[in-house]
């Protein structure tokens, strides 16, 4: 197997931040969210405080969900006549290997449930079965990624 017949591509979520930075941004907004309920409590409207607390719950839940989900990714390696795909999702992985030849890449849109609007999605079939790929990607990445993997499959 020659360097030109491999191809791999991983896709990860956007975390920017990072786990320190992620809660460190949740101390910041904590601390200034118990600042000004202490303050208008102490003014006399004491009910301020329990939706204060409620609100960093929610917040820290929030925090924690986006935590979870940041480890995620996604890899496609094509190496001769085999497409293997791997993903690990909130500490699973998981891996398919296919016949590189039997492969059919689309990248058709489908109706999303926020206003009625169309994103391409990205999957690979084989053998009956459709497996999505890249929902992390920008459309735009998304749509340039299943172009370069019809090409490269042939």
């Amino acid at each position: 197997m020659t360097a030109e017949s491999e191809f791999c591509v991983v896709v990860r979520r956007n975390d920017s931040l990072g786990r320190q930075g992620r809660w460190s941004v949740f101390a910041a907004l904590a601390l200034v969210s118990i600042a000004v309920a202490s303050v208008v409590a102490a003014a006399g409207a004491w009910p301020v405080l329990p939706y204060s607390v409620l609100e960093l719950m929610l917040l820290a839940v929030a925090f924690r969900c986006i935590e979870r989900r940041a480890a995620d990714w996604e890899r496609l390696v094509i190496a001769g006549d085999r497409v293997i795909v791997e993903w690990s999702a909130e500490g699973q992985s998981r891996r398919r290997e296919f016949n590189r030849l039997w492969v059919r890449v689309e990248c058709a849109e489908q109706r999303t449930a926020s206003a009625g609007g169309r994103i391409p999605v990205l999957s690979l079939h084989y053998a009956g079965e459709a497996l999505e790929f890249g929902a992390a990607l920008p459309v735009a990445e998304r749509v340039a990624l299943a172009k370069d993997l019809r090409r490269r499959m042939g």
